[in-house]
C-alpha cells in the first residue's frame, strides 16, 4: 500500500482532485476513518495535516475541524457520512454501502452509534474529559486539553451517566451485530467495518511502533482502560484484520 502524501497547505490548493484535511499527531478515528475511506475507494488525494494554530487550514475548509475533504471546486465535506457519501461517488473502488436495504440502513445506524454526535466515540471523549477535569490530569486527558474541550463539546457533569450508558450499549450492539463473522455484512468489508477499526485506538491503542501519538494522549486513552471496560476479544481481531488486509500500517499521523 502506498503511503499517504502529506503536502503543504498551498501545495493543496493548488493540487486538482481529492484534499483531505486531518489532525495532526494523534490518530483521530474521523481522521483516520476518512482516510481509511479514501484508500478503500482507490481515490487518489493528498493530505494536510490541521493543528492548533493553523487558521489558515481552517479558512480554506471553512470548518474548525478535522476531517475535511475537499474535492475539486465543491464544498468540503466535513461529517464522516457525507464523506463516504462523495467517496462512493468519486472512487473507483468496490462500494463500501451495502446494496440491501435493509443492511444500508443497519450499517449507517450503526456507524452512527460509533461515529456520530452523542455516539460512543463523543461519549467516550466526555468520559476521558471527565477523567481529566476530576483527577488533576492523573487519568484522562491533561487539565489544559480537557478543560479545552469540555468548552468546545458542551462538557457537563449531567452528561456523565448517559456517555457511560452510551459506551456500554454501543459495545454490546457492535459486539452483537458482528458475532463471529469476518465483517459485518458479507465476505467483504463495508464502511462500518472501517469505522470500528479506526474508533478502537481510542478505547484501545495500537502500539507506539504502529501507532505513533503524542504522549499525553496516548497516556490520556490508556488510563480510561478501567473506565470503559475490556473490550471484547472478536472486536479487537476484526480491528486487527482490517489494518492487516486493508487499512495498512503503521499509521501516519
Amino acid at each position: 500500500m502506498e503511503p499517504i502524501r502529506f503536502v503543504d497547505l498551498e501545495t493543496a490548493r493548488a493540487a486538482p482532485g481529492m484534499r483531505l484535511v486531518v489532525a495532526a499527531n494523534l490518530p483521530s478515528p474521523w481522521s483516520e476513518a476518512a482516510k481509511g475511506i479514501l484508500r478503500m475507494k482507490e481515490i487518489p488525494f493528498v493530505a494536510v495535516r490541521l493543528g492548533p494554530g493553523d487558521g489558515e487550514v481552517r479558512k480554506w475548509t471553512r470548518s474548525r475541524n478535522a476531517p475535511a475533504a475537499m474535492f475539486d471546486d465543491e464544498p468540503a465535506r466535513t461529517g464522516w457520512a457525507d464523506i463516504l457519501e462523495l467517496a462512493e461517488r468519486v472512487g473507483t473502488g468496490r462500494s463500501l454501502v451495502p446494496s440491501s436495504p435493509s443492511d444500508r440502513v443497519r450499517m449507517f445506524g450503526l456507524s452512527h452509534e460509533i461515529m456520530g454526535e452523542g455516539g460512543m466515540l463523543w461519549s467516550g471523549r466526555v468520559l476521558t474529559v471527565d477523567a481529566g477535569l476530576t483527577s488533576g490530569g492523573s487519568r484522562g486527558f491533561p487539565e489544559p486539553i480537557a478543560s479545552y474541550l469540555g468548552a468546545r463539546y458542551g462538557y457537563s457533569k449531567e452528561r456523565l451517566a448517559l456517555a457511560r450508558a452510551r459506551v456500554g450499549e454501543g459495545w454490546k450492539l457492535v459486539a452483537d451485530a458482528l458475532g463471529d463473522k469476518t465483517y459485518f455484512f458479507g465476505d467483504e468489508p463495508t464502511a462500518l467495518d472501517v469505522y470500528l477499526a479506526a474508533s478502537l485506538n481510542v478505547f484501545a491503542p495500537l502500539p507506539e511502533s504502529v501507532c505513533p501519538m503524542w504522549a499525553p494522549v496516548r497516556a490520556a486513552f490508556e488510563s480510561m482502560r478501567d473506565e470503559l471496560g475490556d473490550l471484547p476479544t472478536a472486536i479487537l481481531r476484526h480491528r486487527d484484520r482490517m489494518y492487516e488486509r486493508h487499512l495498512g500500517l503503521p499509521i501516519v499521523t
